[in-house]
């Protein structure tokens, strides 16, 4: 799997940071500051959105397991969440990344168990890191 699809999934799985019951955006920026996209939250429901408002994938949730959907409504992927660590499978159902919490940190993983990044909550920021420690973005 590429370093751009586990970033992709990562900034996916952090719109989930919002526990929005009334619809709720939150907008994701690049190292350099400029709109990379946003989240649209409204109870277990998710629109994502790249930075000319297009829809690019939305995501549903029920229990501890999170669904995929791509622009046309095709299953492209799941996250299943136990306690402080995920899974993220692609649409076969392969495990491609995982993540664990410890305090405002959560470290991503590829399928091989090697750090893909980091993302580190700091009051409503989220700052996004690479494996080598990189800032790659951000969401607030």
């Amino acid at each position: 799997m590429s370093m751009m699809k586990i970033w992709r999934i990562i900034l996916v799985v952090a719109g989930f940071g919002l526990g929005a019951h009334a619809a709720e955006t939150q907008t994701y920026r690049d190292s350099t500051g400029r709109t990379a996209g946003t989240v649209t939250t409204s109870g277990s429901h998710a629109i994502y959105r790249d930075a000319q408002g297009r829809t690019t994938m939305t995501s549903t949730t029920s229990g501890s397991i999170t669904t995929f959907r791509d622009a046309q409504g095709r299953v492209i992927g799941t996250q299943t969440v136990s306690g402080s660590h995920a899974t993220y499978r692609d649409a076969q159902g392969r495990t491609v990344a995982t993540s664990t919490q410890s305090g405002g940190t959560t470290t991503y993983r590829d399928a091989q168990g090697r750090t893909a990044g980091t993302a580190t909550r700091s009051g409503s920021q989220t700052t996004y890191r690479d494996a080598q420690g990189r800032t790659r973005g951000t969401k607030r």
